[in-house]
């Protein structure tokens, strides 16, 4: 992991298309701009981890069909991690 030092207003470039920018640092924060290309996204670490917490439980639910008497049923069942 490579760790910098920036005080408010400096900027740090990644690649030719992002642009990070410390909008304002506080006494347990720090903002930041970036400008980045409309298509890549970018997301809070927190954010993506629930996202893949989501995804994964959405996975583990399964839909079980049965036919009884020409009627069939959807049951939710959920498989155990």
């Amino acid at each position: 992991m490579l760790v910098l030092s920036r005080k408010e207003g400096e900027k740090l470039r990644l690649g030719e298309e992002i642009l990070i920018t410390v909008v304002k640092v506080g006494a347990d924060k720090v903002r930041l701009g970036i400008q980045a290309p409309s298509n890549l996204l970018i997301l809070r670490d927190e954010l993506e981890l629930h996202d893949q917490i989501e995804a994964e439980d959405e996975e583990r639910i399964t839909l079980v069909f049965t036919q009884e008497i020409n009627q069939p049923v959807v049951k939710p069942m959920r498989i155990a991690a």
